[in-house]
């Protein structure tokens, strides 16, 4: 999405939608894992740090007792899948862990299929054009075109957002069985991002709606302050949606009337021709 918010708020809002360690699911049956979710706890952590961290502070980000995360951390970079450094004895992601992210990239047969369309989008309107994929009460990018202007949050492939004060997750929820999309907005954490953020089910409910009347999704500074987003779902020919394209810019260079004119016409008619080429998926 485009952002244009000031820095620090900006910095605040995409940390707080991505940088925060999920909890490991509780125990549902037998076949559960516990220690196999606290490893993934720890490399959440990790992740969600971006930077090196020591253990104790590791344990404190992964809200695990120090000795289990010493354990993690001893098993992980064993096998390869951490660095310490020698001195400080820090510990960061390791390289090896690039090839599942490459594997994850290379199976997802819509970021194969979409990407000339996006691209071809991204260079019509020199703005920043991405593919979002609903995963959970989350969207998750998997494709990226950057504006040619400067923007300032940081967010990538990989990047996550709450998918109910989101273009694009509203874009694919409009899409679904609406009790089912309302049961999983009930179920979700709702919490604001800006001052503009709807977050009561009713209004949910509204903007669904509007979304599915009109076959796209609209968000005004909801997920980030001076951020305008358009989003149109991508559907399969058994009409069920399996991601989203979406346009992003920032308010300060554009009013609304004139993202709704002159860029949504482009963006519904990159997502006929993406859905044209997702028939077998």
């Amino acid at each position: 999405m485009a952002r244009s918010s000031p820095p620090a708020a900006r910095a605040q809002g995409a940390s707080s939608a991505r940088k925060t360690p999920r909890a490991a699911p509780a125990e549902a049956s037998a076949l559960f894992t516990g220690s196999i979710a606290k490893c993934f706890q720890v490399l959440e952590a990790l992740s969600a740090a971006g930077r090196a961290v020591a253990l104790t502070e590791l344990a404190a980000l992964a809200q695990m007792d120090r000795s289990a995360v010493q354990r993690v951390t001893h098993t992980l970079h064993a096998l390869g899948y951490l660095r310490q450094h020698p001195v400080t004895r820090a510990f960061t992601l390791s390289g090896r862990m690039l090839g599942f992210g490459h594997a994850v990239l290379a199976a997802d047969r819509l970021r194969d299929k979409a990407t000339p369309h996006l691209d071809a989008l991204n260079r019509a309107t020199a703005e920043t054009v991405n593919l979002m994929e609903l995963e959970g009460d989350e969207i998750v990018y998997v494709a990226r075109f950057p504006s040619l202007h400067a923007v300032s949050v940081d967010l990538h492939v990989g990047s996550r957002l709450p998918a109910f004060c989101t273009a694009a997750g509203r874009a694919i929820l409009a899409r679904l069985d609406e009790d089912r999309a309302l049961a999983m907005l009930a179920a979700a954490r709702r919490t604001p991002m800006t001052k503009r953020t709807v977050t009561d089910l009713p209004g949910l409910r509204r903007a669904l709606a509007k979304a599915r009347e009109l076959g796209y999704a609209l968000n005004d500074q909801e997920a980030f302050v001076g951020d305008i987003s358009i989003a149109a779902p991508l559907v399969n020919r058994a009409g069920e949606p399996v991601g989203a394209v979406n346009i992003a810019v920032p308010s300060p260079r554009w009013a609304l009337a004139d993202v709704l004119r002159r860029l949504v016409p482009q963006l519904l008619k990159t997502a006929r021709d993406i859905d044209r080429e997702l028939s077998d998926l």
